[in-house]
């Protein structure tokens, strides 16, 4: 499968849900995935840059030390 643009779950998108929608996502390789349920969701921004608790822009609810707990 080769896409355009981004790819979810085998399906091709026009794009990820970076800044907008219920579950937030980063792309890695072309592909959408979703942001660790620790991060906070940030209308018009940036949720995550990762799949882990420590790639979150925000915490949802606190941080220890670089992850979100």
């Amino acid at each position: 499968l080769s896409c355009r643009h981004y790819s979810r779950r085998g399906v091709c998108v026009p794009t990820c849900h970076f800044t907008q929608g219920e579950t937030r996502e980063f792309a890695q390789g072309g592909e959408c995935f979703e942001c660790h349920p620790e991060c906070e969701r940030i209308e018009g921004n940036i949720t995550c840059n990762g799949s882990g608790a420590d790639t979150c822009t925000r915490c949802a609810h606190y941080r220890d030390g670089p992850h979100c707990v």
